[in-house]
């Protein structure tokens, strides 16, 4: 009997819910039918019919409620399951957002719920199926990379039982298959937004054991995955956004940081990092007043307790930067506010521009234009100068003509003279300046214009001032005015002993350079190309920055009024110039001042023609025609020119000489002033060569920049003279012209 209950409660407990309620009816129906039975039996009472129907119909009828009962607990009981596996797989893809982990959650919850040997998860990139992750399994039994076709997007796209035939037959399925003994197979398609994307694949080692309910449970995944996936992606997408942000951010040009209601620096990019020479630790969590000079921090501060309060936005703002080393950028910052919810900034977000190049080019193109504009002033007054010079020069050199050097008044007219040719030297160096005096150029070597310049230097200087040479040895040629040339070292020697009241040493050295574009920034402002780099170092008192854009500047000096003009330095600037070459200064105060010339090397001679001097003060009687619109040079050369016997004929302007050259049938020459009022100088030349070709005619001017722009020109007239010129000069230049 015992052995009979345990293999009833052995049957028992194989059956289901349903059957096992079934059983327990029907067993206690038979028990009750025997049991009435037994009493009529044992006591000998007739059996009565109406009780064991009545009976049999009780037991049917509970049968009946039990099995519903029991089939309704039993639906409750799944749903139950389904309910709890969907929140077990919704619990385990929802607690990570990152989409290696919420695959790899999906296939370890499914093949745990459905109690599956083993699990796959392959997801399709690329046209590709990509396994994942695997399940309780450390070999591959598929190959690498599963290449869809038609069939198999199909197949995979179904949530259904797969035969173990219909692995064995694909041939991205190793020959391992069989040594796992898989023997039932389940597949769960995979979908965002009803678009294809993957597939988990599970197996069993027993026959039939993934059955209609098993796969109706693994079907109520899919939208829980689905939904865990779409997040996932989400957040992927927005991860690589945030990732492209912030590499855009660290990495763009220009400099950027944050900084909140407190001055506190919250955040900056790697650019900013770079430029100021610091690490993040060390300017994240600092007030922002590290960025600037300390004479700026409280303007800082105000500033940005100002933009809060009144929601500024800065545009195009020009400030100063202070890097880590204690140097300075400029830079052109814009800001804009970030905003909480409640519609208060919280942030500053700052972009600051590195522009400190471009302000030095600013201000080198600036000081560029000032200086020519003043050389062009220059040269105006020049011009205005050597007309008043010339008034002086030449009836003082008239006058010592005169007169005895006994004479009392020999020395005044000596000092008047005197006077006026260091006038003309002013005016000279004027011209120079502004680069509108004649230049002779010829093939010249750089090492003996220092040589002699250095001689000539060395008579005047002080013991205390000495000069260490450092010449290359081979022969360094520029094509070059050499006096101009000879001049601008001078100058440069003579600001070095300046600046050297208790002496010092003067270094000049040369050497050939050739710059390419690989040259450090120190020659950034200089073309590449062959030069001579002449360099002149004093170890003197040096230059205040704050002078230093200035010093080429005419008239500029911060010596005495009785030790310099200021127009030492704006001669080398002219001079080099002139020549097309480039100047650079450095200098720090108390250390000394460095000047560095280039001038462009070259391998062949181009020299201008040389007038050849008479040597001789020779008169005639020829027939002169002078035109200037200043009195006094007419009166001063009319008066030198009648001396020497020509007869001479004066014109006050350009319509006065026409008319007189119209009029008279013949002069040997005309002396022509350029710079007039009404017709010009030159029109008048052109218009004399039309009715006369053969005339002959002398320039003679304080400064004309046609003389030195139109080489066409400087081949058609027959002569220049220069003001302000001596009685011995003008005499020469006519003989000249006359007899050639």
């Amino acid at each position: 009997m015992v052995s009979y209950l345990k293999k009833f409660k052995k049957v028992g407990s194989s059956l289901g819910l349903v059957e096992q309620s079934q059983m327990v009816a029907s067993t206690a129906v038979i028990v009750l039918m025997m049991t009435i039975i037994a009493i009529y039996v044992f006591t000998g009472e007739k059996l009565r019919w109406l009780d064991f129907f009545t009976l049999l119909t009780v037991g049917v009828f509970g049968f009946i409620i039990v099995y519903f009962i029991a089939k309704y607990g039993q639906q409750i009981n799944e749903q139950h399951q389904q309910l709890l596996g969907l929140n077990t797989v919704s619990q385990a893809v929802s607690h990570s957002v990152e989409l290696d982990m919420v695959l790899q959650n999906a296939l370890e919850k499914v093949c745990e719920l459905l109690n599956a040997d083993y699990g796959w998860i392959f997801m399709l990139e690329n046209g590709k199926m990509q396994l994942k992750h695997q399940y309780k399994i450390q070999r591959n039994i598929f190959s690498e990379n599963i290449m869809l076709d038609e069939r198999w997007i199909e197949v995979l796209k179904m949530d259904h039982e797969l035969t173990p035939a219909f692995f064995e037959k694909q041939q991205y399925v190793t020959a391992q298959l069989k040594q796992f003994n898989i023997m039932d197979w389940a597949s769960l398609p995979l979908e965002r937004n009803q678009q294809f994307v993957g597939v988990i694949l599970i197996a069993s080692r027993n026959p039939n054991k993934f059955k209609k309910k098993q796969i109706e449970l693994l079907s109520t995944f899919r939208n829980q995955i689905g939904l865990a996936l779409n997040n996932a992606y989400l957040f992927e997408q927005l991860k690589q956004s945030e990732k492209l942000y912030h590499d855009l951010y660290e990495n763009l040009p220009d400099m950027y940081h944050s900084i909140n209601r407190d001055g506190l620096i919250v955040s900056c990019n790697q650019t900013e990092l770079e430029y100021l020479g610091y690490d993040r630790y060390e300017l994240v969590g600092k007030p922002v007043t590290i960025l600037y000079p300390s004479e700026k921090h409280n303007e800082v501060i105000e500033r940005v307790r100002y933009i809060f309060d009144q929601k500024l936005e800065l545009k195009g703002v020009e400030e100063v930067f202070q890097k880590k080393d204690g140097s300075k950028i400029i830079v052109s910052i814009n800001t804009s506010l970030v905003y909480n919810s409640d519609g208060k900034p919280t942030l500053i977000r700052v972009v600051a521009r590195d522009v400190t190049k471009q302000k030095m080019l600013e201000e080198k193109i600036i000081q560029a234009q000032k200086i020519d504009s003043i050389g062009n002033l220059a040269g105006g007054v020049a011009h205005d100068f050597n007309n008043i010079l010339n008034s002086i020069l030449g009836p003082a050199s008239m006058m010592k003509r005169k007169i005895n050097e006994q004479d009392k008044f020999y020395k005044y007219i000596t000092l008047i003279e005197d006077s006026a040719r260091r006038g003309a030297a002013v005016t000279r160096q004027l011209l120079t300046f502004s680069r509108k005096s004649n230049v002779y150029f010829k093939l010249t070597n750089i090492n003996k214009v220092v040589e002699d310049t250095i001689t000539l230097f060395e008579r005047s200087v002080p013991k205390l001032i000495q000069i260490k040479k450092n010449l290359q040895n081979n022969v360094l040629l520029v094509n070059a005015d050499e006096g101009q040339i000879e001049q601008a070292v001078l100058n440069l020697f003579l600001n070095a002993q300046d600046a050297m009241p208790e002496g010092g040493i003067i270094t000049v050295s040369t050497r050939a350079v050739d710059l390419n574009e690989s040259i450090p920034a120190v020659y950034s402002d200089i073309p590449p190309d062959k030069y001579v780099h002449i360099k002149i170092v004093d170890n003197g008192r040096g230059i205040p920055k704050e002078f230093l854009n200035k010093i080429f500047e005419p008239f500029f000096t911060t010596k005495d009024q009785a030790k310099g003009t200021g127009l030492g330095l704006s001669v080398v600037y002219g001079v080099v110039k002139s020549h097309k070459g480039y100047i650079t200064v450095e200098s720090e105060l108390n250390i000394g001042t460095a000047f560095s010339i280039y001038l462009p090397r070259v391998d062949k001679i181009v020299q201008s023609e040389e007038t050849t001097e008479s040597q001789a003060i020779v008169g005639g009687g020829e027939h002169i025609l002078i035109v200037d619109d200043d009195v006094g040079a007419n009166i001063v050369a009319g008066d030198i020119l009648k001396e020497l016997g020509y007869k001479v004929t004066i014109a006050q302007d350009g319509f006065q000489a026409i008319e007189k050259f119209q009029s008279t049938n013949y002069f040997d020459l005309v002396i022509l002033d350029l710079n007039m009022p009404g017709v010009s100088g030159k029109d008048v030349f052109y218009q004399m060569k039309k009715l006369n070709p053969a005339i002959k005619v002398l320039i003679c001017s304080g400064y004309s920049d046609t003389v030195l722009n139109d080489d066409e020109f400087l081949k058609e007239i027959d002569g220049y003279l220069h003001k302000p010129y001596m009685y011995e000069d003008l005499a020469k230049s006519v003989r000249e012209v006359l007899d050639h």
